[in-house]
């Protein structure tokens, strides 16, 4: 296998994962890679795709997930937790217009830090029991932010002076 074919298998390992998401995947991938025009956008490409892959999933499925651990002994608590605490924190947004709350999804999910990534950002449309037709786009337009950010940083047009330097080397 080739060296550029296992660089990107391994971005889009590095995307699909919760933990690390498109984050991890364009700072790998773009390490690995000659930055030029074309490696750039490859990373890019494939790092979007592989983070928003589980999206409709966790979309589809977390909410079921949570209804059913709430009838639990064991979990029971935790998941009611979550789901009062989910509601609290967004407040009226989810209540009153589903564009504010696709709004505030992308936002979350654009912002390029740990635990803000298309994970979480899908787990909390799944608890504020968003429609995909709102859910999808927003959590795919913040994965492209973020990307796009993280691309940006990891390349040098963010320029973060002497911190950057150190932060990307």
């Amino acid at each position: 296998m080739s060296e550029q074919l296992t660089t990107y298998l391994w971005t889009f390992f590095w995307a699909i994962l919760p933990v690390s998401e498109i984050r991890g995947s364009i700072i790998y991938g773009l390490s690995q890679v000659d930055q030029n025009v074309i490696n750039i956008l490859k990373i890019y490409g494939i790092s979007v795709i592989a983070n928003f892959i589980p999206v409709p999933f966790i979309l589809m499925l977390f909410r079921p997930i949570i209804k059913w651990l709430k009838n639990t002994k064991l979990l029971g608590r935790f998941a009611c937790w979550l789901e009062n605490r989910t509601h609290r924190k967004a407040g009226d947004i989810s209540r009153k217009s589903a564009r504010a709350a696709a709004v505030a999804v992308y936002v979350f999910v654009s912002i390029p830090f740990p635990t803000t990534g298309a994970w979480t950002g899908s787990m909390i449309a799944g608890l504020l029991d968003m429609r995909a037709k709102y859910a999808l786009p927003a959590v795919l337009l913040g994965i492209m932010t973020s990307g796009a950010i993280m691309t940006m940083l990891v390349t040098g047009i963010l320029n973060l002076g002497s911190f950057g330097e150190w932060l990307i080397h």
